[in-house]
């Protein structure tokens, strides 16, 4: 007899967990809801979130972070695996019972030109969207501004109802600290992108095909080679040759270009002091400035200090950005770069400054933090691919399970229908606020 109950506990355990090591792999796994009869991993997984879910009551999330997958006739996809469950139930209780995270809905983001600002519009105004917030628009879909060089006039804007000031801005729009502070609510974070000087360059001249704009440059350009090339051979002689076009001045630029978006004058360029003062301003001013070269760390920063999800900053790039991935790298030496540099003080100290910031902030924050940021560039793959799938392969929902850094939310058609959108068709979708 005492055999005999010896086997009737030890059999389910065995076949519960070779069950559990049938059914998932220590990777991301595609499954179809389980029949009534079984038990599931996912359903184990839900429960036990549910469990946690009720010691974390002081907790504030988003409206999609913390949904609880149902059961449904929709195929879902179920992201983990079974060794996150037990982790996930000791990792909970390192998050103090008594922490409040409220979101800041107030944010403006300077966008740079070809900084990958576009790709972080789209993270921006889909965060404008799910929470109903206004958005600044211009006064018709086909502006890409609003204002012009650093003056925003009452005509160049959509006026939101009542008086009411903007909760989120993501146009192009040269920075002033004056006007943004009228426009803006009053606990508005400011948050902008810069890129590696010379490799903005490179994507402005094959965006913009800024060759046209320096006479002579394109004929001395030899076949085959990039004009970009040609320009950095002698910057200090093609520069007084530029030929500002009509209209869209505020796009076309050569010459310090993220330090001229954010604000500085063209005749602070060769004054260090002037510049300096700038690169201080911007630091003053600005919540968190994001490195295109670290996106993904630079997001889970922005995450931490605005008190986001995951959800909230998901990203892919958009059409331009995918038509610009280069064949091949120009053969730029080190003396190109340093007459480059040379001739664009203001952009360097300021890519530079930024840099060596968020480069100190992750090291000070260590291992925890990069953990953080792989699991997210895993779960930013996932859903990108199962948003770009064709949508009759795609299943109905894709489930992400809570982690340590993220409550369990899920994307579905709808949401890929917003991934990605350029910002006229956000222009459509965010005039409700207006009403």
């Amino acid at each position: 007899m005492q055999l005999n109950r010896g086997k009737a506990v030890f059999i389910p355990v065995f076949a519960l967990g070779a069950a559990l090591l049938h059914i998932h792999r220590n990777d991301w796994v595609v499954s179809r809801p389980p029949p009534k009869h079984k038990v599931s991993l996912t359903t184990m997984m839900t429960t036990q979130n549910i469990k946690a879910k009720s010691n974390e009551k002081n907790m504030t999330n988003s409206t999609e972070v913390g949904k609880r997958s149902s059961q449904s006739d929709d195929e879902h996809i179920y992201l983990g695996s079974s060794s996150n469950i037990s982790k996930s139930i000791r990792r909970k209780k390192l998050v103090p019972s008594n922490v409040i995270c409220k979101p800041n809905l107030n944010v403006a983001f300077m966008k740079v030109h070809k900084c990958g600002s576009t790709t972080l519009s789209n993270v921006i105004y889909r965060f404008g969207y799910k929470y109903k917030l206004i958005v600044a628009l211009p006064p018709t879909r086909d502006r890409s501004t609003i204002g012009s060089l650093g003056t925003i006039k009452d005509s160049d804007y959509k006026h939101p109802p009542g008086g009411k000031r903007w909760n989120i801005f993501a146009h192009h729009a040269m920075y002033n600290r004056t006007r943004f502070h009228q426009l803006m609510a009053p606990d508005t974070r400011y948050v902008t992108i810069l890129r590696e000087p010379l490799r903005r360059l490179q994507s402005a001249f094959k965006y913009f095909h800024l060759q046209r704009r320096f006479p002579g440059l394109k004929e001395q350009t030899r076949h085959g080679t990039s004009p970009v090339v040609t320009y950095l051979t002698r910057p200090q002689y093609w520069d007084p040759l530029y030929r500002q076009p009509i209209g869209n001045k505020e796009h076309y630029c050569f010459r310090n270009c993220m330090a001229r978006d954010l604000g500085l004058k063209e005749k602070d360029y060769d004054n260090h002091t002037a510049v300096q003062e700038f690169v201080q301003g911007i630091e003053n001013d600005f919540t968190t400035v994001l490195i295109l070269e670290y996106l993904s760390e630079s997001l889970v920063l922005l995450k931490r200090r605005m008190c986001w999800t995951f959800h909230d900053i998901l990203y892919t790039y958009g059409r331009s950005s995918r038509k610009q991935r280069y064949k091949r790298n120009p053969p730029i030496t080190g003396a190109m770069k340093d007459r480059f540099y040379n001739r664009n003080y203001a952009d360097v100290m300021l890519y530079t400054r930024f840099k060596e910031s968020l480069q100190r902030q992750i090291k000070e924050r260590g291992a925890k933090f990069r953990k953080e940021v792989k699991h997210f560039k895993r779960v930013n793959k996932h859903v990108g691919r199962y948003c770009n799938s064709k949508k009759k392969k795609r299943p109905g929902k894709m489930v992400v399970p809570k982690s340590r850094w993220n409550d369990a939310f899920s994307v579905d058609r709808p949401f890929c229908g917003r991934y990605g959108k350029s910002r006229k068709y956000w222009h459509q979708r965010l005039q409700s606020a207006y009403h």
